[in-house]
């Protein structure tokens, strides 16, 4: 068990966070700004795709488990920390390519998917148990809404606001993962954790850089894709809800941008941010823990059959 916490948490955490970290300390790689806005959201699928291999091997592709979907949903939020970054930055907007064409775009791809999947010699199933093409829709949108809801706020509060945001949500969702009895799934959104968690510390000493729209929408695809997966691979004996509840905290960040939050002292406003991403993430597992932890034996982690 100790290899296990090693070789699917730690050795991850320690992968993703530390290139996040050198790229947002080290003097040379500070400069290239590219760079900075790709290393949060290039970490978490770095440490997320490493997580899922030490448990599960590296996916095929096509995939022939269900469960392999989630390790290529990690290499899916790394290609787009790369293309979410060639639209700048939002103070700075590039004409062309569009923050609204890769927002499109990602909601396309993983809706498409499965297609995709198909077209290269795979079955043509949905993603997950018990799901068809209003899931992969409903993802789709999530994915594109998440990340233009969520844009104005990357360059509002860089530094360590949003890292510590994605540091609690993803350490929600640990426990919710765990009382659904996935164990991989749960080592997913611990690393995921752990490395928002470094990244926080590394923006306090970096001069506060931005996790970039990047980062963000390599944030958005895990934070759609992943609690999807809990919530229709497993049977815990808990709401629908929580998983989604859980997932969409970061949302509550929108309203407290009104005008009269930036009276507030910077530590206020950030701990008032913090407290209510925690009440929600926490209400959440609170929910989750009371109804009971869910039952192994009726997961369905297995083939597409």
């Amino acid at each position: 068990m100790i290899k296990t916490v090693i070789l699917s948490m730690f050795l991850p955490i320690l992968a993703g966070g530390g290139l996040v970290a050198l790229c947002w300390l080290l003097p040379p790689l500070r400069k290239w700004k590219w760079l900075s806005g790709v290393a949060f959201g290039f970490g978490l699928a770095v440490g997320g795709f490493a997580s899922f291999v030490a448990e599960n091997g590296v996916p095929p592709f096509p995939p022939t488990e269900r469960k392999q979907w989630i390790g290529l949903a990690a290499v899916l939020a790394g290609v787009f920390a790369v293309l979410g970054s060639l639209t700048g930055s939002a103070g700075k907007e590039r004409s062309w390519p569009s923050t609204e064409f890769f927002a499109v775009l990602a909601g396309v791809v993983v809706t498409c998917l499965p297609f995709i999947t198909h077209w290269a010699g795979g079955d043509l199933q949905p993603y997950f148990s018990g799901s068809g093409p209003a899931d992969q829709i409903a993802m789709g949108l999530a994915v594109t809404v998440g990340f233009l809801a969520l844009d104005r706020i990357v360059e509002a509060r860089a530094g360590a606001t949003l890292p510590l945001v994605f540091f609690i949500t993803f350490a929600g969702l640990a426990p919710i993962a765990d009382a659904a009895s996935w164990i991989t799934l749960t080592f997913l959104f611990a690393v995921a954790a752990g490395i928002s968690l470094i990244a926080a510390v590394a923006a306090r000493f970096g001069g506060s850089p931005s996790i970039g729209r990047g980062g963000l929408l390599a944030t958005v695809i895990l934070l759609v894709f992943l609690p999807t997966a809990g919530y229709r691979q497993t049977y815990g004996d808990f709401p629908w809800w929580a998983w989604g509840m859980a997932a969409a905290a970061p949302l509550i960040l929108l309203p407290l941008e009104h005008p009269w939050l930036a009276k507030l002292p910077p530590w206020g406003g950030l701990t008032l941010r913090l407290v209510l991403v925690a009440a929600i993430v926490g209400t959440a597992v609170v929910v989750v823990l009371q109804a009971g932890a869910g039952a192994d034996a009726a997961n369905d982690y297995g083939g597409f059959n």
